[in-house]
């Protein structure tokens, strides 16, 4: 799973620098469009980044946490639980075609 997220985060590093022509595109796609319009695009992206960076670290402290803590691990293996879910929701969002692309969903 600490591959997977470093892996999905290199994606996520590549998409980034990839989401400045996706903004152009959609600004100028859009009537009266402004840049600040489709910023939402480039912060979706950097929070993606930085979600992978935490999930991957994740998995390292979850080996180290004492076992005799189980409300411990429980409460922290839910809250990786939501995050991941969140995370992954958010990354089909942006990588939606931009035609389909709803501002208030991402």
């Amino acid at each position: 799973r600490y591959h997977a997220h470093s892996e999905a985060q290199a994606f996520a590093r590549k998409q980034l620098k990839e989401t400045e022509g996706r903004m152009v595109l959609l600004q100028e796609s859009s009537d009266n469009g402004k840049w600040s319009d489709v910023e939402f695009l480039k912060t979706a992206n950097e929070q993606l980044v930085e979600c992978r960076r935490v999930l991957k670290y994740t998995y390292t402290f979850a080996y180290y946490l004492d076992p005799r803590l189980k409300m411990q691990r429980e409460r922290f293996e839910h809250h990786q639980e939501m995050l991941e879910r969140f995370t992954e929701n958010l990354s089909e969002l942006s990588e939606r075609p931009l035609a389909e692309m709803d501002r208030t969903d991402v």
